[in-house]
C-alpha cells in the first residue's frame, strides 16, 4: 500500500516514491554537506533532509522529479520530517501512478467554475462583460485556469488552486459591495477575476511548479496589467477611464511595494480587492496549519512564518481535514471529512446578485497572496 505523506507519523519507515519540489544544499558549522528537501505527493508535502552521502544524492533529488526515497520520519520544531538514508530516480515501470504525486484541491473544478461563471455572468457593464468573455469564453484559457496552481508553495499551491482561490476573493468581494454600496460591483468581479491570470504564465510544471522564464523576469502582476490592457484594446469602444481602473485592480492587488506591486491601491475596490486576496490567501494558511498539526500535542501550531504568528488549534478549526472557504457537500471529495454547508443560489445573468456565503514572506512574490 501507498504511504501518502498526510498519513506519515513519527517513526515510521520510508520506502516510497514522492515528487522533490525543492532541494537545497546547505553547510553546517563543521563545514558538513548536507541537504534540505520538500517531498510532495498527491496528499501534501512533508520536509526532509539528508545527512549523510549529500553529494551523490543531491544529484538524484532534483527538483520536479519523482525520487523512490528511503528513510524514517522523525519530527523536526514539531513538524514531521523525513530522515533520508537514500533514494533513486524513478524508471519505467516503477509501480506508482502520476496522479498520486500530484496534490489537487479537495473540491469538485467543474461546480467551482459554474459557480464563477454564474458571477462573471451576471456583470451588467457591457464593457466589463465583453472583457471577462474575452478569457473566461476561451477554451483554451479556462482549461489552463481550472487546473493551474494558485502559488508555488504558500497557498492554494496544488491542481485547481487558482480557480479556488479567484472563486473566494470573488466572493469576498462581493460580500463588501453588499456592506458597502458606493463601491462598482462590476468593478470588483473583473478585479476578483481577473487579478491572478498572470499566474498561468508565471508559474508551469506537471508535477512541480517552477517559475517560467516570464514569471522570473516580468511576473505575474504586471504581465497580466498587460494581457488585459491588450484585451481592452480589442473590445471597440472600450472607455480609457474604465482600462486604467481595471489595471490600476491587478497592479496594486498586493497591497504594498514590498509585497510585489508596482502601485498601492488607490481607489475603493483597488483597497477592497487587496484586503480579500489577503483574507483569502492567510485563512488558508491559518486553516492549513491547525489542520496539518491538530494531533499534534499542545494547544498552538509552530509559528506560521507568513502570518508571523502561531494559531490556536480551536475546536472547530481542527474538524475535518479540508481547509479552505464553505463550499457546499457535493463540491467536496467524499474520501475528505468535512463540514457541509448550504448550497449558495448562483446568480443569473437576468438578476442582481444574491447574497454569497462569507465565511517566511513569500520568497516570489507571487506566493504570498
Amino acid at each position: 500500500m501507498r504511504q501518502m505523506i498526510k498519513d506519515l507519523r513519527e517513526g515510521d519507515v520510508v520506502n516510497d516514491f514522492y515528487v522533490v519540489q525543492q532541494c537545497e544544499k546547505r553547510e553546517s558549522k563543521f563545514n558538513k554537506v548536507f541537504l534540505t528537501l520538500t517531498l510532495a505527493d498527491a496528499s501534501g508535502s512533508v520536509a526532509a533532509a539528508v545527512w549523510d552521502d549529500a553529494e551523490r544524492l543531491a544529484k538524484i533529488f532534483e527538483p520536479g522529479h519523482v525520487v523512490k526515497v528511503t528513510g524514517k520520519v522523525g519530527v523536526y520544531e514539531g513538524k514531521p520530517q523525513i530522515k533520508v538514508s537514500d533514494g533513486r530516480a524513478a524508471k519505467p515501470g516503477d509501480d506508482f501512478k502520476e496522479s498520486d504525486m500530484r496534490p489537487s484541491t479537495p473540491y469538485d473544478i467543474e461546480k467551482m467554475w459554474m459557480e464563477l461563471e454564474g458571477y462573471r455572468k451576471s456583470v451588467q457593464d457591457p464593457y466589463v462583460g465583453k472583457l471577462l468573455a474575452f478569457f473566461f469564453e476561451d477554451p483554451e484559457f479556462a482549461k489552463e485556469f481550472k487546473v493551474h496552481t494558485a502559488a508555488k508553495a504558500m497557498h492554494h499551491a496544488y491542481c485547481g488552486g487558482l480557480l479556488e482561490h479567484t472563486l473566494g476573493v470573488t466572493r469576498l468581494v462581493l460580500s463588501m459591495a453588499e456592506c458597502y454600496p458606493k463601491m462598482s460591483r462590476d468593478l470588483l468581479v473583473a478585479g476578483a477575476m481577473l487579478h491572478d491570470i498572470g499566474k498561468i504564465f508565471e508559474m508551469g510544471g506537471l508535477l512541480s511548479t517552477e517559475y517560467t522564464t516570464l514569471g522570473r523576469l516580468i511576473g505575474h502582476i504586471s504581465y497580466a496589467s498587460e494581457l488585459v490592457g491588450k484585451a481592452c484594446d480589442k473590445i471597440e469602444g472600450f472607455p480609457s477611464e474604465l482600462r486604467l481602473q481595471l489595471q490600476h485592480l491587478i497592479l496594486s492587488h498586493h497591497g504594498k511595494l514590498e509585497f510585489g506591486s508596482p502601485v498601492v491601491p488607490q481607489t475603493p475596490e483597488a483597497m477592497a480587492l487587496f484586503r480579500a486576496d489577503e483574507f483569502d490567501a492567510h485563512f488558508y494558511m491559518a486553516f492549513r496549519a491547525i489542520s496539518e498539526e491538530k494531533d499534534q500535542s499542545g494547544d498552538f501550531t509552530s509559528r506560521v512564518k507568513a502570518l508571523e504568528t502561531a494559531l490556536f488549534k480551536t475546536e472547530k478549526a481542527r474538524f475535518g481535514e479540508a481547509y479552505s472557504m464553505a463550499f457546499p457537500g457535493d463540491y467536496i471529495d467524499r474520501s475528505i471529512t468535512t463540514v457541509s454547508f448550504d448550497k449558495p443560489e448562483l446568480p443569473a445573468e437576468e438578476k442582481p446578485a444574491p447574497e454569497v456565503p462569507s465565511e517566511e514572506t513569500a520568497a516570489k512574490q507571487g506566493d504570498l497572496f
